[in-house]
């Protein structure tokens, strides 16, 4: 073992998982004529600001009965802002206002509140918009994809270390929490919607089967090709699937022979991808594995079963999205989520440090020696 090794240390950290057994497949009935939508992995508080906006105008305009958020909709990375180091940020990007906004409430209490305040409000305007029923499955998915449930782990976590710092330190001048306020453990708890009596948070990673011929999840893996982890997950359960995570946005439909005998009957299937609707600016941290395509999935009830497909979202030549649904197209005022940077020249660069300054060097005021004792009173650092 060389030396440069020999004193790392290796963390192990168990990925939550769970089935569709164990988290519940929920079943659900709907009328000829009703309509249905699904969105997936939008990341607020780094969503598609200008897309979203596109979407909740077509809610209003079409007034679906039900509005599935598949996974995804909250990013955890705006939660740790609170509690995490960020000079060693890949790229000094500035915070979303929403995150500002959370920051300025006070100690790490009101943050997380404010926070999840604000994330409740979010979820709502979508039930706002239809006017109708919201279904949200928080996602419990593995380690390439922010997701729900480490969310919660991370403020649970963050807050029993520093209520136990408070707790060895009692008379340090600034605490970073409040040991007598504890946070919720329920993800409709902390995003205030279990006061809204048409948003229903059903458990990680479950799905709903609409019409016992439907239906509705996260899903688990991906594969190469579009409709490929659908069709893979249709094999395995043999339900019409709208599925998210792939990152794809894809539909394919088939049929086949149900039985010959005393005639021929036939057996429709569907199968659908959600793509994402986060915004690439802020979410570069995730491959463009990940990022196939933008978009959702829209569908209506007739003779018992959902009809629908999946709806991309494209860029024109004058690099504005739009997306058309039943011959109507949305299209985004300004162009949206176009990549960063600007205009190089080859022209010098303008300096932005005088002659007498050093940026290398920056003078710190270090804390008082009365200071440090006084921190360090009631127990071990």
């Amino acid at each position: 073992m060389s030396k440069s090794t020999s004193f790392k240390r290796v963390v192990v950290k168990e990925d939550p998982k769970t089935s569709l057994h164990e988290a519940g497949i929920y079943k659900m009935t709907l009328k000829d004529g009703m309509r249905v939508v699904a969105l997936a992995h939008m990341y607020f508080p780094h969503h598609d600001r200008s897309m979203l906006e596109q979407v909740l105008q077509y809610l209003r305009d079409n007034k679906p009965e039900l509005v599935f958020l598949l996974g995804g909709i909250i990013d955890e990375e705006a939660f740790k802002c609170f509690g995490e180091d960020e000079e060693n940020y890949l790229h000094d990007y500035p915070h979303a206002p929403e995150v500002a906004e959370a920051m300025a409430a006070g100690g790490f209490e009101d943050q997380v509140l404010k926070m999840g305040e604000m994330c409740g409000a979010f979820i709502e305007r979508f039930q706002e918009a239809s006017g109708g029923k919201v279904i949200y499955i928080p996602s419990a998915t593995h380690q390439s994809m922010p997701n729900e449930i480490r969310l919660m782990e991370w403020i649970q976590q963050t807050k029993r270390v520093w209520d136990g710092w408070v707790v060895g330190h009692p008379k340090a001048k600034e605490h970073p929490s409040d040991p007598t306020v504890s946070l919720p453990k329920k993800l409709e708890v902390l995003f205030n919607l279990h006061r809204n009596p048409n948003i229903e948070v059903l458990r990680y990673g479950a799905a709903v089967l609409l019409n016992q011929t439907t239906l509705f999840m996260i899903g688990d893996f991906r594969r190469r090709h579009a409709a490929d982890a659908s069709n893979t997950e249709w094999e395995q359960r043999l339900y019409n699937i709208v599925r998210s995570f792939d990152g794809k946005v894809s539909s394919a439909w088939r049929t086949s022979s149900n039985h010959t005998m005393p005639g021929l009957s036939m057996k429709y299937q569907e199968f659908h991808e959600i793509g994402y609707m986060w915004d690439p600016g802020r979410m570069g941290h995730l491959r463009d594995y990940d990022r196939r395509a933008c978009g959702f999935f829209q569908g209506v009830m007739a003779d018992g079963e959902l009809f629908g497909v999946s709806i991309p979202v494209l860029r024109g030549n004058d690099e504005r999205r739009s997306f058309v649904v039943d011959g109507v197209a949305y299209t985004e005022a300004e162009p949206g989520c176009l990549p960063n940077g600007h205009e190089l020249s080859l022209e010098p660069r303008k300096i932005e440090f005088s002659d007498d300054e050093d940026p290398r060097r920056v003078k710190v005021e270090l804390p008082k020696a009365d200071d440090e004792d006084e921190g360090d009173e009631g127990g071990e650092s």
